[in-house]
């Protein structure tokens, strides 16, 4: 049986042999250690802070490809260097 009150691992199901797996969930400690090794990479919030603007209108700009910006998921990273750039530029 699954114990789904875990909050540490997720259950997943194989339907086809019946087996079950656990995949760990990212904890904030390995999120701010994969922060730690990217530092120059930034997230909405952070972009929005550096450019000055509110992070939906950031969002909508990077949409239309008028800021560097990359979608990983739902989620939206942007490189410090490459926006500094391109703020300078125009």
């Amino acid at each position: 049986m699954i114990d789904l009150k875990k909050p540490v691992s997720r259950a997943v199901a194989d339907e086809t042999n019946g087996f079950v797996t656990a995949l760990p969930l990212m904890r904030r400690a390995e999120a701010r250690e994969r922060e730690a090794m990217y530092p120059e990479t930034l997230d909405l919030k952070q972009a929005a802070a550096v450019l000055h603007c509110h992070p939906k209108t950031l969002r909508l700009m990077a949409i239309a490809d008028k800021v560097p910006g990359r979608r990983v998921g739902r989620l939206w990273r942007f490189s410090e260097k490459r926006l500094k750039e391109w703020l300078e530029a125009s």
